[in-house]
């Protein structure tokens, strides 16, 4: 028996429970439950960790836009020129929206690690319940039993798996959504 692994530790679980659930499905022909996981794996671990490296960069570009503020604040009291004056604002905006950019996009990573985190759990926890429920059928055709009702026990329970799969992951295009912004650059550069 092969050992399934997946990025999420809740999905290698459900693997190891639907591996039953798996064979039967071989010996009938019928869809794996187990390759359908792979269709929500993830890392959200990965994802909050990305997400707390750019949020660690919000806070450098906020500390460098302070220092280059201060620096600025220097240079017109000492008299500087307006023009000066102007192009040091345009650049202090861009360092704000940067940060702020830089900031949202943490928030973001944040948020959709915690969905994709709560999307996986909830799909494990859904499917292994199907594979439970159907555990006599599956044992059954395991045991050589082909009759119409365990084989179409077994057929619905990986088909309801399969369809519970399907509805996680179409839960996924309000996350998608979310992302659109980030394929544009935050900040133009002047």
């Amino acid at each position: 028996m092969t050992i399934e692994v997946f990025e999420h530790p809740a999905l290698s679980s459900a693997a190891a429970q639907l591996s039953a659930l798996r064979a039967a499905a071989g010996r009938l022909g019928v869809p794996d439950p187990v390759a359908a996981l792979r269709h929500l794996d993830c890392s959200p671990a990965s994802i909050s960790a990305s997400a707390s490296a750019v949020d660690t960069g919000a806070l450098g570009m906020t500390a460098a836009q302070e220092e280059f503020r201060a620096g600025v604040d220097r240079a017109e009291t000492g008299g500087s020129s307006e023009a000066f004056g102007t192009w040091a604002d345009t650049v202090d905006g861009q360092y704000g929206a940067a940060a702020r950019a830089a900031a949202s996009t943490a928030a973001l990573g944040v948020r959709i690690a915690a969905a994709l985190d709560e999307l996986a759990k909830s799909a494990a926890a859904e499917v292994c319940s199907l594979a439970e429920a159907a555990s006599a059928a599956v044992d059954a055709v395991l045991a050589g039993d082909r009759s119409a009702e365990v084989v179409s026990e077994v057929s619905a329970a990986c088909t309801a798996v399969l369809r519970t799969v399907s509805a996680k992951v179409a839960a996924l295009t309000g996350l998608a959504a979310e992302l659109e912004p980030l394929t544009t650059p935050a900040v133009q550069l002047s």
